[in-house]
Order: structure tokens, then sequence, then C-alpha cells
């Protein structure tokens, strides 16, 4: 440990942990039997930027649970000095200001591709559950109805899947072997190369035209300034009107209203959706009322294998920080 650690113990805060998935796991458990280690973890997301910095004041470590937490400039600043480290649970950074951490001297560090496979199965869940209305007909069989129609096939239809980095590609993967075609659109953001074989048997491409040629659409761009609403009425307009819509990346790169007028005017098909532009969403969101719309609750990283790596990376990474060895750092 560093000197600073052997004169009083290392304050480490997680101030958004709601729903906890931190407080009672082995990883933060491993975390507070270190010496020199004082872990705070608060279990209700704070109500406002003046709670936030209450709960971080005097942190050295910040573990960041929620993408819905906005760690701002004015909040590592009221945290500066003493603040060192803010340790993202997840791969984007788009709701930490990174710039401002690195004049402040403040490291981020995040946990890549911890999820990658959770998310892309919870994506093709999503798909295929829209596909087959799993939802709806479940709930009119147990309401004592038998109901017939037809279902969606989803071999031999094509995916559209917007961002291409490690669960865009992955998704990709799964879903040729179901007999999906596959078309991409990278946004010129692709941190990932398929194999040779791959990309021969996808398709690379622009936006208009995924928007416009597949049959179902799944999000995995990144959030920043050009991709925020990148989904409104005119992209919705473009797509198919028995077009299925899949979000598990960022809420913010959907126009929400935009969307749900599309719903309940049945320009598309039908959407699932794991992540919102507020979260939890509200009982009074137009999506909840929707018939044509799946809701999960920004759960799709939640495996229990996925959980097991990325929970103790973040602690590795806030441990190995203290031992002067920077892993996962976000540039």
């Amino acid at each position: 440990m560093t000197q600073e650690s052997t004169q009083q113990p290392i304050r480490v805060v997680v101030p958004d942990d709601d729903p906890p998935v931190f407080a009672d796991s082995a990883a933060i458990a491993r975390l507070s039997r270190l010496p020199d280690f004082d872990v705070a973890t608060f279990t209700k997301r704070p109500n406002n930027q003046y709670e936030l910095e209450e709960r971080i004041s005097g942190a050295h470590t910040l573990i960041i649970a929620r993408s819905t937490t906005r760690v701002t400039n004015a909040i590592i600043e009221s945290a500066t000095p003493q603040l060192k480290h803010i340790a993202i649970w997840g791969t984007a950074a788009d709701h930490v200001a990174v710039e401002a951490a690195r004049r402040l001297d403040v490291t981020v560090t995040n946990t890549p591709n911890s999820a990658t496979v959770a998310v892309a199965e919870h994506a093709l869940a999503l798909l295929m559950s829209l596909s087959r209305k799993i939802p709806q007909l479940d709930l009119r069989v147990r309401e004592g109805e038998w109901p017939g129609g037809q279902l969606t096939q989803l071999a031999g239809k094509t995916l559209g899947i917007v961002g291409t980095g490690a669960v865009g590609i992955r998704l990709a993967r799964i879903a040729e072997g179901i007999g999906m075609r596959i078309l991409m659109s990278s946004l010129s953001e692709s941190s990932y190369n398929p194999t040779a074989s791959e990309s021969s048997n996808w398709t690379e491409v622009s936006f208009s035209e995924l928007l416009s040629n597949s049959d179902a659409i799944s999000v995995h761009a990144r959030l920043n300034q050009q991709t925020r609403a990148m989904f409104g009425a005119v992209e919705f307009a473009q797509m198919k009107p028995t077009g299925l819509f899949v979000n598990t990346a960022r809420g913010q790169l959907v126009d929400t209203s935009a969307l749900a007028e599309a719903l309940a005017n049945e320009t598309i098909a039908g959407a699932a959706l794991d992540v919102f532009n507020r979260e939890p969403l509200g009982g009074n969101s137009p999506l909840s009322r929707l018939p044509n719309v799946i809701l999960t609750p920004h759960i799709a990283a939640n495996t229990s294998e996925a959980l097991n790596v990325s929970l103790n990376m973040v602690v590795d990474n806030v441990v190995d920080f203290m031992q002067k060895r920077i892993n996962h750092q976000v540039s």
C-alpha cells in the first residue's frame, strides 16, 4: 500500500448501489476485509447532486455502480484533492466527466468486456420474446385464453446491428447461428475486428441503409454527442412496419417520445428495452402502457457469471491502483 494508506484508512464509497449488487457481494466483502480500507455502500440512489457530494465527501475512491449517476465536473471538483480514483462498474464512461478527472489528476477505470456475453444474450432473448410475443401469450394463457395467430420466425430475417464493439460482434455471431442475415453499421467507432470469415458473411452498410433493410435492429452504440437521440421519428419512419427494435446500450440513444409514438401508431411492430432515459422507469411513462413493448430493468449484465467477473474486476482495479498498478484506465 502507499504511505498515505498507513496514515489513515482509504475511504471507498459506492454512492449508488440501487438496486443492491455490491452491498452483499463477496467482492466488496473482500475489499472491506483488507486493512487500510474503509468501505461505505449506499443502497439508495442519491436524490440530487448535493446528496451525491455529501456521500462522497472525503473519499479517495468512488465505485460508480449506475450509469444514471452523473459524475460531473462540479462533483469531481467538490471531491478533490482527496479523490484520486473513480472505478466504474461497466464499460461506458459517458456519465463521468473524464476530461475533468484527467485535469484534476483523478484516474478513471472501468470493467471492459466483463458482461459481453450476458448483454448479447439478453439482446437476443428480447428479440426472440418480441418475435414470438411471449409476454403477451403468457399473460393470456394465465387468464384462461388459448389464443391463435401467427408469430415471426427469425431464421432468414435480417438483423441490423448498430455499433460494432464487443457486444455487437457477439450478438452477430449468435444471431447468425440461428440463421439470421447480419447488417452492421459501425458508426466509425468499432473497437473489435471480426475474423475474415465473419466479415465476409456480414455486410457493413450506412446507418440509413440499415434502417430501411433490417427486419430487426439491435442497438449497441456508445453514447456521445453524435449518437445522442440518434433514433427519432425520422429514423423509426425509415424502418419496416414489421420491424422490431431492441436497445440494451443506452436509453439516451433514443428519443423516447418518438419511439412511443412509433409503437402506438404501429410505424414499427414492436420494441424491447433494457435501458431508458430516466431510471428507474416511472409508472407514468408512455412506454409502460403500450402492448407492443417489452421492458426489463437495466439488468442485461446481471448474470451470476458476469457479475462474478465484473464485481471482482472493480475491486481488483481499486486494490491495484493503491499498489500503483493502473489497469483498465479510461482514456
